[in-house]
């Protein structure tokens, strides 16, 4: 009897055992799924939050553009191109956070950093005092319909989204099985840049201007291709923040073939030749200003030494809206190289780098030869008008606008009224190449 008792007790404790382990391991996983759920609603929340911003983005850089073809006077297109501005740039932020893991967003982003960079420039001009060509006229124009073309097909995309026809994910086969109507991400951008596909080129004076992004990857030439692992290594050290949850999205093969990565937050390009970062986009919101513009100027050269830029120095910047943008240039003994460009923007709650795009450097750094200027330094100074006053004088390289570089004595000087120039001298022939107006504001430096 004890025998048996013994043994009853326990099997009754094994039985026991067993249900409470089936018990635990089943409400382990309905927690799991109901977390699983609500991050999917959560991602899915996300998406369309990004989408809709986008539509609205869109819908006011068309309304902004067909304002500033009908503007007449410098302080509002002034105040036109600083709102195009905004929300080109807000368009960007919307478009990364956006799960379109294997399309080639290129032609994409480069109308949205054309548009306001273009209208930009034509502030500057109005404000000098000249008007547009009819040339810049048509320019606008132009960019004007292709915003109107991509901002229905964004339009079409939320309309299908709220019908229930549009969907984020395309590995989603049973969504496909039960709706053969749906419409896809990536379709539907593959359609946006097909209409991209022609976008004219603007020569403009911006970081983003053709004249100095176009023909063959100085940078790159000769150097071999890398892994996607080792791209992905460059990625991490470029979103260090995200590193942990950065995962390989898809290839860009334009003019320079990429890898871009993304996490949830952060999208990098890593060039596939010589394994570059290209640019960065961090959709993190700003909030309240706590850094000064300086200590911003600081992280950002920081930060571009830390992947792999060094030799710059900064050349302007601008804030607008918690963000520092700052501008930097290679500087080679003492020669400031201004086709080689690198724009961050810094955020002034945290300090953090929210961007960067490194086009124009890759497009243009090489090992230039040796160059010894006819004119001395003293001989350029006193080519300038007799009336400024010299500040400073340094050699730079400038591009032009036939695509070829000069070099010139950068003589920054003033007025007797106090204004502040930038003025071009050729070093060899002592003509005038340029002639820039600097603008000071509590946002930053600017020139005109």
């Amino acid at each position: 009897m004890g025998k048996r008792a013994s043994f009853s007790r326990s099997k009754i404790r094994i039985i026991l055992y067993t249900t409470t382990i089936i018990l635990v391991l089943g409400i382990f996983s309905i927690v799991q799924s109901v977390k699983l759920a609500r991050f999917e609603r959560e991602v899915l929340l996300s998406n369309q939050l990004a989408l809709v911003s986008l539509d609205e983005n869109l819908n006011n850089i068309s309304t902004n553009l067909e304002k500033v073809m009908y503007s007449s006077t410098p302080t509002m297109l002034s105040k036109l191109a600083s709102e195009l501005w905004r929300e080109s740039s807000g368009a960007k932020n919307s478009l990364a956070m956006l799960p379109s893991s294997d399309t080639q967003l290129a032609n994409t982003y480069k109308f949205l950093s054309q548009v306001g960079e273009f209208v930009m420039a034509l502030g500057r001009k109005s404000a000098s005092g000249e008007s547009l060509s009819a040339e810049e006229r048509q320019q606008l124009a132009s960019l004007y319909e292709y915003c109107n073309s991509l901002n229905e097909q964004v339009n079409q995309m939320c309309y299908e989204l709220e019908n229930g026809t549009f969907s984020f994910d395309d590995y989603d086969s049973t969504l496909l099985e039960k709706n053969s109507n749906l419409v896809t991400i990536n379709s539907s951008f593959d359609d946006v840049e097909q209409s991209l596909s022609d976008l004219p080129s603007l020569i403009y004076d911006g970081p983003f201007s053709d004249h100095i992004e176009q023909g063959e990857a100085l940078l790159l030439k000769g150097l071999k291709e890398i892994s996607q692992d080792d791209a992905l290594k460059v990625a991490q050290k470029v979103c260090e923040n995200e590193k942990g949850t950065l995962e390989y999205s898809y290839e860009e093969n334009g003019d320079i073939p990429c890898y871009v990565f993304k996490s949830e937050n952060c999208t990098t390009a890593i060039t596939k030749n010589g394994g570059y970062p290209l640019y960065m986009i961090n959709s993190k919101f700003v909030g309240e200003v706590e850094i000064k513009q300086d200590e911003a100027v600081r992280n950002a050269k920081k930060y571009l030494e830390k992947i792999g830029y060094t030799n710059l120095k900064e050349c302007y910047y601008f804030t607008d809206d918690g963000i520092c943008t700052v501008n930097f240039a290679s500087d080679n003994k003492g020669v400031v190289i201004y086709p080689d460009l690198i724009k961050v923007s810094v955020s002034l709650e945290t300090g953090e780098v929210l961007s960067f795009d490194a086009t124009g450097y890759v497009h243009n750094h090489h090992n230039r030869k040796s160059f010894t200027p006819t004119l001395t330094e003293a001989q350029a100074v006193a080519k300038i008008n007799d009336t400024l006053e010299v500040i400073d004088t340094q050699l730079c390289i400038i591009p032009t606008d036939w695509k070829t570089e000069q070099y010139c004595y950068e003589i920054h000087c003033k007025t007797q009224e106090g204004q502040e120039l930038l003025v071009y001298i050729d070093c060899d022939t002592g003509e005038e190449d340029n002639i820039l107006i600097l603008l000071y504001s509590d946002g930053g430096v600017l020139t005109k």
